[in-house]
């Protein structure tokens, strides 16, 4: 049996107005023009101001608090029949990324109420004008459950574990009528975004390939979802020449996942695929010390999006079938890992000239792409994978990259990017940079001839040509999957990101049955 680590857990509530509860802290967000030197203008947070009995006006009357973004101000409150602390946190003039600044909000919110080791917390968000509809509250607590977050390490202390265990409990004040159903109904995506983060974050001796299959087997099976795990004599018999290449130098067995979710009604089919090197030496080209090779254990985190997004997809029955694909193997070095100059046939058939064994993704992906393409014939593909440095040199850890070869597709993912926050950009590949990884000696190159020069864009272009006429998009998270420094992400550690922007792209697939 495979466990995934226990993390905090939340319960929630919705509430028309403040409990006489002695709650442990109530979080007000405040927008900036609600406060006009030192003195509150906004009618909301006057009233606000006489059921706390003048905490919020000490704050703000003596410079502590000004609502500019972020800003925050903790007091111990003056009416403890309502809560024993007040912290404010400023909304600032912030209207851009609406999504994803309410997550940020949420994400502060629970920080503090970890610092002081809350229990139960109210949630205020009528003072902010982001929070206009029931979506920015429900975005706050995706951020509360992201900020409350912290991997159960080894080393934690007694207190640690035991506060570990303690839930957070959240009261939603003054949210909207059909607000507790929907906060319901939107639990499996924080379920799955959890989830993700655990299998990024654990330790590469424990988050091994069969570690992730056995926990996404076990979660699947709950949803009564199919789920076929192909291991390396399997994987030969079937011609994944170019995934056996990768995985030969390690220990691990490699596993080749593939979930599916079939409702009753549907009419659109999307498959998900994912790159999961549980932990990427660079193989004979080996990574050196600077290029940070202990966080390599997060080149998995295009597996784990997929193989999560998908229970959350299942949980929420949206009309849409959708496969997910998790190809999951390690990149290691010894006799019989692959090397530099070899030429391996993929599973399409084509060949793959090895100019870098630390290009190992994008052969990896080849054979899984055209297996999604070729066997399970989806109506478009989508994949994520941290696949290129160039990457971070573009978008930094701020946004993800998306590379797609359907007009269509690319729009369905940046409306998707711009419904929840989940930061991306398009990018073209062009004829000039795509012609530079066909082979000489074998159909295509892992690594284009220029080298130094778009290597996102010739990533892209090499993995096309997997995926035959099936509607593609690639989007690369090398920079967002972990430190994400995003509008609405924790820095350290797994983000979780991609989650989200899956379950929208499948959504908006169910529109078809309209």
């Amino acid at each position: 049996m495979f466990h995934l680590p226990q993390v905090k857990s939340i319960h929630l509530a919705s509430a028309n107005s403040l409990p006489k509860s002695s709650a442990c802290l109530t979080v007000i967000a405040i927008d900036e023009s609600a406060i006009v030197d030192g003195k509150i203008v906004l009618d909301a947070l006057k009233q606000l101001d006489v059921e706390f009995e003048g905490t919020i006006t000490d704050l703000v009357s003596c410079g502590d608090f000004t609502g500019k973004w972020l800003e925050s101000s903790v007091s111990l409150s003056t009416n403890r029949k309502i809560s024993k602390r007040v912290v404010l946190i400023g909304a600032g003039k912030k209207v851009d990324y609406a999504p994803a600044r309410t997550r940020q909000i949420g994400i502060k919110a629970a920080e503090v109420a970890l610092s002081i080791k809350a229990k139960e917390v109210l949630f205020v968000g009528a003072c902010a004008s982001l929070f206009a509809d029931s979506e920015a509250y429900l975005q706050a607590r995706v951020g509360m459950g992201m900020g409350s977050y912290r991997y159960p390490n080894s080393n934690m202390s007694a207190e640690e574990k035991n506060n570990l265990e303690s839930p957070l409990h959240v009261t939603f004040i003054n949210a909207f009528p059909d607000f507790s159903e929907k906060l319901k109904t939107h639990e499996p995506v924080n379920d799955s975004i959890r989830i993700c983060r655990l299998l990024q974050d654990g330790p590469p001796n424990i988050v091994t390939p069969k570690y992730v299959s056995g926990c996404i087997l076990e979660e699947a099976q709950k949803l009564g979802l199919q789920v076929q795990i192909f291991g390396a004599q399997k994987l030969k018999e079937m011609g994944f020449n170019a995934m056996l290449a990768v995985a030969g130098g390690s220990a691990q067995e490699p596993q080749f996942v593939v979930v599916e979710y079939k409702p009753a009604h549907f009419k659109k089919t999307i498959a998900f695929v994912g790159k999961g090197l549980t932990m990427d030496t660079g193989g004979y080209s080996i990574k050196t010390p600077s290029t940070n090779q202990e966080g390599m254990k997060y080149d998995m985190s295009g597996a784990a999006v997929c193989l999560t997004s998908i229970l959350a997809i299942a949980k929420l029955n949206l009309p849409v079938h959708v496969y997910a694909v998790g190809a999951l193997c390690e990149n290691m070095v010894d006799a019989h890992a692959f090397r530099v100059g070899d030429v391996i046939t993929s599973y399409s058939g084509k060949t793959i000239e090895i100019i870098d064994t630390d290009a190992e993704g994008r052969v990896v992906l080849s054979d899984a792409l055209h297996y999604a393409a070729k066997d399970l014939k989806p109506d478009c593909i989508v994949e994520y994978s941290t696949l290129t440095g160039a990457m971070l040199v573009a978008l930094g850890h701020v946004g993800a990259g998306v590379f797609a070869f359907d007009n269509d597709l690319e729009k369905r993912v940046m409306d998707a990017s711009h419904k929840t926050g989940e930061r991306a950009y398009p990018f073209p590949v062009w004829e000039e940079v795509a012609s530079e990884v066909k082979g000489t000696i074998s159909d295509v190159c892992n690594l284009h001839t220029s080298r130094r020069f778009a290597g996102s864009m010739a990533a892209a272009a090499f993995l096309k040509e997997f995926v035959a006429d099936v509607p593609y998009a690639h989007i690369d998270i090398a920079g967002v999957s972990d430190g994400n420094q995003a509008i609405g992400y924790v820095r350290k550690g797994g983000s979780g990101y991609g989650v989200q922007l899956s379950i929208e792209i499948a959504r908006s697939l169910s529109v078809y049955l309209e």
